[in-house]
């Protein structure tokens, strides 16, 4: 404990605060559509919705293939946590899950510049995917986006370091090996096959350099192929993917994917360049080492621009293609940075910065938070009621990126509305209209 306090208040720091993001987000958009067995995309189609529990998952999992798409694993773990009438469970396990997602990019930058843990790396990490995530809200606070890239990242990163011990040809491996592999290429459509490319890299380089295959890692391979074809081959997907891509479309969307993304990270591309160079005129930086960031590189720009293939490319499916960008920076910070007050000073200066971007992003989700519950409070009053008609005021508009309601689709003033009709089947009441607010109105104090 003396030898990791340092850590261990750090990642307790990083849990509290997401814990705190997470407790002022309330449901968004498709969440109200989880918390019953799938039947349709479409609220009208479905007359009599049914509460999802654990044991209808599989059956509401398989409506869910057939009909809208192949994200089974996603959707399961959004679909156990939205049977709870509390969304305390997710948020206490989704800032857990965090807290992992950074163990794992410190663990992968110290297995693999073959360093020693530094505490003060942590924070570092921290600050890289505050800053760098893509639509931090809806990829890390919304419970069915947080479900569909943090959780799913723990999956193909868990994957990636399995492959990455010499693991003996054995029974329980093997069974490890297939039930991660599968998980792994059905996660999502781009990040899981970067993982298993970054998986076949790595069993390739060790082919070069000692002539040996493992089994073991062949095995994974396979299964996350039939995890990956069985996702992306589900009837939802393919009807909803059915639009004629065009090599003119596809260089278009490599266009508009690299003015997006270069200009996001053009300082970490140029950083990771400096410090590459900086090893290796200092002779710190291993073959093997070395080999590991050029895999890691690749593997980014495998999940990033394999979505040019894409009908569309939202920036929140870039999440894969971050973690493994930041995971080649932190193993060239490990491979330079011996000196543990270094990255306490960088940590000290970031940390500044982050408390800047904190603060107003904190106040535009609490904003919503308070919203919100004024509508929770209205509608439940109007649930009491014999005409179970709610008009609630609608929430204003968001401004930070950070806040999950940020661009998803919301109420709106009519009861036929997607939305008003989906929280409606939700909360047990016939029709929800809502009404727009002045900004200087004080409904929202009352």
């Amino acid at each position: 404990m003396k030898k990791y306090r340092w850590s261990l208040i750090i990642l307790t720091i990083i849990f509290l605060i997401m814990l705190l993001l997470n407790l002022k987000t309330l449901y968004v958009a498709d969440d109200y559509v989880y918390r019953f067995v799938y039947q349709s995309p479409t609220p009208t189609d479905v007359i009599h919705p049914e509460r999802i529990n654990t044991f209808l998952i599989p059956y509401s999992m398989w409506n869910h293939y057939l009909l809208w798409n192949g994200r089974f694993v996603a959707h399961s773990i959004v679909q156990y946590f939205m049977q709870f009438n509390s969304k305390v469970p997710f948020d206490i396990c989704s800032s857990l899950i965090y807290v992992l997602l950074i163990l794992l990019m410190n663990k992968f930058s110290t297995k693999l510049s073959n360093r020693s843990d530094n505490a003060w790396i942590l924070p570092l990490i921290f600050f890289f995917t505050w800053f760098y995530i893509p639509y931090f809200g809806q990829s890390v606070l919304w419970l069915s986006g947080s479900g569909n890239y943090l959780w799913m990242s723990i999956i193909y990163l868990g994957f990636i370091l399995f492959n990455l011990q010499d693991n003996r040809f054995n029974m329980s491996n093997s069974i490890i090996a297939i039930i991660l592999g599968f998980l792994a290429g059905a996660t999502n459509e781009n990040s899981g096959p970067a993982a298993v490319l970054i998986v076949l890299l790595f069993m390739l380089k060790r082919f070069i350099q000692d002539r040996k295959i493992s089994l073991v890692s062949v095995i994974g391979v396979i299964f996350s192929g039939i995890g990956f074809i069985l996702m992306v081959m589900s009837p939802g997907s393919q009807k909803r993917a059915a639009v004629h891509q065009t090599w003119e479309t596809i260089q278009n969307n490599f266009t508009g994917i690299y003015k997006l993304t270069f200009g996001k990270w053009v300082w970490i591309y140029l950083l990771i360049a400096m410090l590459l160079i900086v090893a290796i005129l200092m002779k710190r930086i291993t073959k093997d080492t070395f080999w590991s960031v050029v895999i890691f590189l690749i593997g980014h720009m495998a999940a990033v621009y394999s979505m040019a293939f894409s009908p569309e490319y939202p920036e929140r499916t870039f999440f894969g293609g971050v973690i493994f960008l930041g995971i080649a920076l932190f193993i060239l910070l490990y491979t330079i940075l011996d000196d543990v007050k270094v990255p306490l000073v960088i940590s000290a200066v970031l940390g500044i910065a982050f408390l800047f971007s904190f603060w107003p992003a904190y106040q535009d989700i609490n904003l919503s938070y308070h919203q919100m519950q004024v509508q929770y409070h209205i509608i439940y009053k109007a649930e009491r009621t014999k005409e179970k008609h709610a008009v609630i005021p609608l929430m204003t508009m968001q401004k930070s990126k950070y806040n999950a309601n940020y661009g998803v689709i919301a109420l709106d003033t009519p009861p036929q509305a997607l939305m008003n009709q989906w929280e409606a089947k939700f909360f047990g009441v016939n029709q929800i209209s809502g009404y727009r607010v002045n900004k200087s109105a004080t409904v929202w104090l009352k």
